[in-house]
């Protein structure tokens, strides 16, 4: 997502089929601590119930890091054995009585363990939770690996954020900067609000034309600015208007904001908690995105700041792989660059 992006009003969007079921894809949470992850299973169940796979528990076992001695075999089978049978209590809890969770257990270096786990599951949504603290997802080595590995989807639970098993999403939010990449979250968030019979809330925050500060700042100056303001404005109303015909015929109850700030991200912070939303659906980049960073400046935001669960979609790469969202599309929504 980006600050400086206007949307085009040209109506170039390439027509697209219906959303449409794509290949089951299986939500892995990567465990780190056990009381938080039970907490926030109801979450991983209800994504992955949406999109029609099942919830696997992951935990990496690894051998301490200021231990530099051989690992005793005996002691190290003992605390497998103990991992597993966390694993199986945890997946015992499940509010998924017709799919009970699997488990899986990991040996090795996390990061490393969780992407190389990844690559082979390139399909499926990583999840993980992040930890309550100043530092957020960053103090968690579990919570980096799962964002640094080239999954579908990241789903990323605050440790706060629980929901009961009876309980279902009523607001499903989507921040759009204009880009494709921001409109490939869409398709995505259809099928998880259809899945939950929630409202989705689509939202827009006007870009704010900048003039430097030690430049002229006299009337024409100000002019300039105003004209290129309510062009902006009316360029997102056209845009978020189309965005919403397009989608009307999913049946869902949607609506529209649009907003301006000098900061993007905190914009839709506030916007989010505005409109009480339950769950975020973006795409980890926007127009301004570089596929060198696991996600864009507005997606990291979001991630560190959201008292909700956050769903980054990742749009399909460039050689052409498949992933679990790469076949779901809305009817007159363009498409992501290389889905089609």
């Amino acid at each position: 997502m980006t600050r400086s992006q206007r949307p085009s009003t040209s109506g170039r969007h390439q027509p697209s089929e219906p959303v449409q079921a794509f290949k089951s894809s299986d939500v892995l949470v990567f465990v780190e601590d056990a009381a938080a992850t039970a907490a926030c299973l109801s979450h991983a169940v209800k994504v992955a119930g949406a999109y029609g796979g099942k919830v696997i528990l992951v935990q990496v076992l690894c051998k301490p890091l200021d231990n530099n001695s051989p690992v005793d075999p005996v002691e190290w089978d003992i605390r497998k054995q103990q991992t597993l049978k966390r694993l199986g209590v945890q997946s015992d809890r499940s509010d998924d009585v017709k799919n009970p969770c699997s488990v899986q257990l990991l040996e090795g270096q996390c990061i490393n363990q969780i992407t190389a786990f990844m690559d082979v599951r390139q399909g499926d949504i990583a999840a993980s939770v992040r930890p309550h603290d100043a530092l957020g997802w960053l103090s968690s080595e579990t919570a980096r690996g799962v964002l640094l590995s080239r999954s579908a989807g990241v789903l990323m639970i605050p440790s706060g954020a629980a929901i009961g098993p009876d309980s279902n999403y009523r607001r499903v939010f989507v921040p759009l900067d204009g880009s494709t990449r921001a409109e490939a979250a869409l398709p995505v968030a259809v099928t998880l609000a259809r899945a939950e019979n929630a409202h989705l809330v689509i939202c827009y925050v006007l870009p704010v034309p900048g003039l430097t500060e030690f430049g002229t700042q006299d009337s024409e100056s100000e002019r300039l600015h105003a004209i290129v303001r309510r062009r902006n404005e009316q360029a997102g109303k056209t845009y978020l208007a189309r965005i919403r015909k397009n989608l009307e015929h999913n049946g869902l109850p949607i609506s529209v904001r649009i907003s301006s700030g000098n900061d993007v991200r905190r914009e839709l912070i506030d916007i989010m908690s505005k409109e009480n939303a339950d769950f975020v659906v973006m795409a980890t980049h926007g127009q301004s995105g570089h596929k060198d960073v696991p996600t864009g400046d507005v997606a990291r935001f979001i991630l560190d700041k959201s008292a909700i669960p956050v769903l980054l979609v990742r749009t399909r790469n460039s050689s052409g792989q498949n992933h679990a969202f790469g076949s779901i599309s809305s009817k007159g929504v363009r498409q992501p660059a290389g889905t089609d």
